[in-house]
Formats: C-alpha cells, structure tokens, sequence
C-alpha cells in the first residue's frame, strides 16, 4: 500500500482523479522517497562517525590517565646538589680580615671515667699578607662526660686535673693533663708571619691563594691534581682519586660561593660520598651530614661534615662512635658563628698574653 491507496480509502466517495494525474504524483512521491533516504543516510554516516570519534577520543584520554606516571629518577646525591645551587646564587662578602673561631672536643678516658675536653682556638688572617696572621688558643679545659663520669669523679677525689688515659702512639699533646673546669682560661696568642688560613690538608693557602682557585669543573680539577703533585713530591703516595675527598675541607675555609658550589658537585659524584641527612651539630645548630670516604671495612666512614644547610659551609667535623647512629660524639671541630669576614682586626681580649 502506498500514500494514494490510503487516500483513496480515506474518501471512497471521492472520484478517481485523471490517470495523468495519478502518474506525475506516484513520481514525485517516488523522487521524494530517494532524497529522503539520501538524507538519512547521510545523517546516520555522519552521527556514526562522529560517535566514533568521540569513542576514539575517550579511549585515549583513559589511556593517558590510566598509564602510569613516569619516575623521576633522583640523581645521587641530589641534596648536595640541590645545595650547590642554592649557594651558587649567593652574594660574595669580603672583608680586610678573615676571623676563625674554633672550638674542637674529645672525650677521653681517664681510668675509671670519661672526660669530654673543650678548647677554644681563634685565628686572624689578614688580607694584605704583608701582614701576620694571630693565633689565640685558650688551654684545653674539661667536664665528666656523664652523670655516672661525674659521680666517678667525685668519688675518685674531685681532682682539679686529670691525666686522660691515652693509647700506645698518641701524639704527646693529646695527653697532657687537663683542668676540670667549666670556664675557658688562660690564653695567649702569637704572631705567624706566612697569613696562612685554614688546615693544610690539600695545601698551605693564603686568602689571596684561596681567591685564585677556578670555579668551574675543569679549573678546579686541574688545580686540586697539581696540589696533588706536590704531595707525590713529598711522599704522598695515594692515588689521586684518594686525594679527591680532601677537597671537601676546603668547605671549611672562605672561599667564595661560585667555588664552593663547584667543589659540592665535585664531591656529590665522588663513589664513597653519602648523604645521610639532617643532623644536629655540637653547638645545637641544624645541618646536612655527609661523609666523602668509607672505612677499612667498607661502612660509611664515622667521620661526618656537617653542612650550612643555607651557605654550604662547614659547621663542624663530628666523629661518631663506630654503630653509635650518629649519636655518641667521640670528638668534634665546630666553627662558631662568630667566625666571619670584618673590616677590621678582631681585637686580643685583654687576659691574653703574647707568645715568644
């Protein structure tokens, strides 16, 4: 049945229209049914694709948000190299005098307790090196180490001076009696005529030998080979690969922030160096504790710098009893925080006097 059939048993009163009639209205109809099915068809391709589309698009979406993240691969180290780029940006300060103070600890036996020793040391370095440098040391004073040491001690006499107990072969000043006192006294300071600043471990330095050091890599890298040179030259016998670690006390020392980012890059790729986080120095004061060499055995060495978390310098070297976690201090060498650069020559205190 088509639309004309219907229409016909709609008016069954009505007469036929003219066969012409008939045959122009099935062909309209019939061109009418074509496009009709054109327009669907293509509206159906179009929805079907667009559908696909949207499809296609959500699979990858849910592909990207249910594939994993990828893993930020920390570099080794990377504290001390987040730390040598934080301290690269600093300013440089300069001042006439380089002024050094010191205060270095040990704990010592003497027989039937402990002692922890105290010695305070400061040291003047001019810039000018037609100058001299000042070394100021108060004597060695000392404190039982524990309430059990002090209760020993007392039983023992309260003696005012004590001869620590020291091992066959240790050096003759390390053994000297000591004064059980909770003041630092007398002091005395003399003149050295070289200005030289810091240990010699790597090498004797003036402030103007400090300054000259290159700052980056290769500079610094073909310096510290000649420093080791002249060691070989002494009888140094250690390859340079050991020499390398003592790069890190140089951190002690003023030198400027550019090299001492430098040296902390240096000593982050070293195979021995390992960071092990945040400590508390001797003086109470927050630090980042790493160690550059590992001992005989292999373990991490009990020897640990411990660094300004903000400037990269050294704070101290603490020893650690060997298993103690960090927390038993066998001896110590802290930087105070007057330790710093100043226009003009610290002044002796008064009570010291001069050394021939």
């Amino acid at each position: 049945m088509d639309e004309l059939d219907l229409l016909a048993r709609a008016l069954p009163d009505a007469p036929p229209p003219p066969p012409e009639v008939v045959a122009r209205a099935r062909a309209r109809l019939a061109a009418g049914r074509t496009r009709s099915r054109t327009r669907v068809w293509v509206w159906a391709l179009g929805a079907a694709m667009a559908t696909a589309a949207v499809v296609t698009a959500i699979t990858v979406m849910a592909g990207v948000v249910s594939a994993p993240a990828p893993v930020l691969v920390q570099p080794r180290n990377a504290e001390l190299l987040q730390l040598a780029d934080r301290v690269e940006r600093l300013p440089d300060q300069r001042g006439a005098y380089w002024w050094e103070v010191m205060i270095t600890g040990d704990r010592v036996s003497a027989g039937d307790y402990n002692l922890r020793t105290r010695q305070r040391i400061e040291r003047r370095v001019p810039m000018n090196t037609a100058e001299q440098s000042t070394i100021l040391s108060y004597a060695a004073t000392a404190l039982p180490a524990s309430p059990a040491d002090q209760r020993a001690w007392r039983a023992a006499g309260a003696p005012a001076r004590v001869k620590p107990r020291c091992a066959k072969g240790n050096p003759a000043d390390e053994c000297r009696p000591v004064r059980i006192t909770v003041r630092l006294y007398d002091c005395g300071w003399y003149d050295r005529g070289d200005a030289q600043v810091g240990d010699s471990s790597v090498a004797s330095f003036t402030l103007a030998d400090l300054a000259a050091i290159p700052a980056d890599r290769n500079g610094l890298l073909a310096k510290l080979r000649e420093y080791h040179r002249i060691w070989v030259s002494r009888g140094f016998e250690e390859p340079f690969e050991d020499f390398l670690p003592l790069a890190g006390n140089l951190l002690s020392m003023p030198i400027r922030p550019q090299l001492r980012a430098a040296i902390l890059r240096l000593l982050a790729e070293l195979p021995d160096t390992v960071v092990h986080g945040t400590a508390t120095d001797p003086m109470g004061r927050q630090a980042l504790s790493v160690t550059f060499t590992r001992d005989s055995a292999g373990s991490s060495s009990y020897m640990h710098t411990l660094l300004d978390p903000r400037t990269g310098a050294t704070l101290a070297r603490v020893g650690y009893a060997p298993g103690s976690s960090g927390g038993d201090i066998l001896s110590y060498t802290a930087w105070t925080p007057e330790t710093r650069w100043t226009a003009q020559r610290p002044p002796l205190p008064k009570s010291c006097k001069a050394k021939r």
